[in-house]
């Protein structure tokens, strides 16, 4: 709001200042044309008939006697008439041209509301000024000039206000749809430079409420259906150990309570990392690393726990690979793929680390079944699982890979998946180097 305050403020002020030259730059243009040409000719057939009287009976009378006469007639006009020398008088160029050739000129003054006629006297020096005669101010050279100069301003704010007005108006309908209940809408980017941020921040605020609102229905749809399961184990358990009198058989179904409960642990962890990765913005520390000491690292832990797998690495570089990345983040990320490469792969997993375009490439290999083509696409969304049972050892929840993709965008990446060389899938992670 500053900034559309600090704008509003400059056209104001530049309109103002541009008009008032302008409209001046015209008056002195429009009152210098008339003061030359205009002037000659205004009000002169009114006086032409006086001009001709008096110059015949003047010439009549002693060059002593011209004035007294004249002064004598003037009350009988109602204004002064009276004879000067021509030397004694200003005139532009033009106007003493034309009292040379007889002609009458009009000298005006239109704040004053006076108008003066002159005319030589015919083989003289002398001349004859009428005047000042009293007329109506000239106030419509006034409402002209306020007029030129509020239409103008009106119209610079309107051209500056429209795109505004149309800009808040599109992006009020597309709040009002929102609010509706239509949270795909989003506010047109093609707007006023002013409203740009603004309309960003909506844009991003109803991306995330979407967000939000989709990752509720979806962890109230795991919770009813993930949690139910161990829960119905557990009940059983104890149904089961209340009955028993044998302590070796209540020792058995106490242990499934304690795998129950703990499987149920690891489905609350499970759903609440997911929750605050799709919900909440995390402080990623982007930092220059090396990619392939994070990758060893990643690969060591499950090289221990499936000793029956063949798990290697390979890159372009000798020793380092260096770019930048959260070294948490992309650490999780590795760790979900390769440990879901571990559940189906046969016998070998392989790690490929090369730049291409300006970009980090990681290819986790494996030479399982593969993914269908089919279920690519839905493969990244949340609680999205190729296998249907409900055994959390043989693929969670769906949430794994889905936190993948999120992480990859917070690297301004993306996650995809593909067929290996190897036979199976190849899960394919790219970001920018820088």
């Amino acid at each position: 709001m500053k900034n559309l305050f600090v704008r509003l403020y400059l056209v104001l002020i530049i309109a103002f200042i541009g008009l008032g030259i302008s409209i001046d730059t015209y008056i002195e243009q429009t009152a210098s044309g008339r003061n030359d040409s205009e002037q000659l000719t205004s009000d002169i057939a009114l006086h032409k008939g006086t001009f001709f009287l008096l110059n015949k009976e003047l010439k009549r009378l002693p060059l002593a006697e011209r004035n007294q006469y004249l002064t004598i007639i003037s009350s009988s006009f109602g204004f002064t008439i009276e004879l000067n020398e021509l030397t004694s008088l200003t005139f532009s160029k033009i106007q003493l041209e034309h009292l040379n050739q007889a002609g009458i000129v009009s000298v005006y003054d239109d704040e004053k509301g006076k108008v003066w006629f002159f005319q030589k006297l015919d083989n003289s020096d002398q001349v004859m000024s009428l005047g000042p005669i009293f007329i109506e101010a000239n106030n419509s050279t006034d409402f002209l000039i306020n007029l030129l100069f509020f239409a103008g301003l009106a119209l610079i704010i309107f051209l500056w206000a429209w795109p505004l007005s149309k800009g808040l108006g599109q992006l009020t309908k597309a709040a009002i749809a929102f609010g509706k209940g239509d949270f795909s809408v989003r506010a047109q980017t093609k707007t006023s430079a002013p409203l740009i941020e603004l309309v960003n921040r909506f844009n991003s605020m109803a991306t995330r409420i979407q967000r939000l609102i989709k990752s509720h229905q979806e962890l109230s749809h795991a919770v009813s259906h993930e949690l139910r399961t161990p829960i119905a184990r557990i009940r059983f358990a104890m149904e089961m150990v209340k009955e028993l009198d044998d302590k070796t058989q209540q020792l058995k179904y106490m242990q499934v309570m304690d795998d129950n409960i703990e499987e149920l642990d690891g489905l609350v962890d499970e759903l609440l990392t997911y929750a605050r990765f799709d919900r909440d913005e995390p402080d990623l520390r982007i930092e220059s690393q090396d990619i392939i000491a994070v990758a060893y690292h990643a690969i060591s832990k499950f090289q221990l726990t499936h000793s029956q797998l063949s798990i290697v690495c390979s890159n372009e570089a000798s020793k380092k690979l260096l770019c930048c990345f959260d070294n948490d983040a992309i650490e999780r990320t590795l760790d979900n793929l390769i440990r879901n490469a571990c559940r189906y792969a046969k016998n070998k997993i392989q790690l490929t680390l090369k730049i291409e375009d300006e970009k980090i490439v990681v290819w986790v290999d494996d030479d399982g079944l593969g993914v269908p083509i089919e279920a690519r696409d839905q493969l990244f969304e949340p609680f999205v699982r190729l296998d249907q049972s409900r055994d959390r050892n043989s693929g969670g929840i769906g949430l794994g890979l889905a936190m993948v993709k999120r992480l990859m965008e917070l690297h301004q990446g993306c996650a995809s998946v593909d067929t290996a060389e190897l036979g199976g899938a190849r899960f394919i992670l790219s970001w920018p180097v820088h």
